[in-house]
């Protein structure tokens, strides 16, 4: 039985701790509700966190053959994410609303997490 590798891990722990710091800012620092940062670090958090643990979710049900996420990856998960929350999402929730800038940092929470991995096979 070979042991395998979990995939970007240290960029999933990175991100969700910021994204929990994120997340006690705006409830208990009342000036950082009014800052640029906490509209769009969500967004640049989201494929750093969600895609390894989907990845790691592959590797542990045995489905995922590669230790790294490939840039084919990240441009699928970006597409859904874009299409999903920023296209479908604000005709169903009306809280929702379409936001350019909030694919921008997806694109760019994809890039870092793909560039971020080093030794990219």
């Amino acid at each position: 039985m070979t042991s395998r590798k979990v995939v970007a891990f240290p960029q999933m722990i990175t991100g969700l701790i910021f994204y929990i710091t994120h997340i006690l800012l705006r409830i208990f620092v009342y000036s950082y509700r009014f800052t640029i940062i906490r509209h769009y670090i969500a967004d640049f958090l989201a494929l750093i966190v969600c895609i390894p643990l989907f990845a790691n979710i592959q590797v542990m049900l045995r489905i995922r053959k590669k230790n790294y996420i490939t840039f084919n990856e990240i441009i699928i998960y970006f597409l859904i994410f874009s299409i999903f929350f920023e296209l479908i999402s604000p005709f169903i929730l009306k809280k929702m609303t379409f936001d350019p800038l909030d694919i921008l940092f997806y694109g760019i929470g994809g890039l870092v997490l793909y560039f971020s991995q080093g030794n990219i096979k």
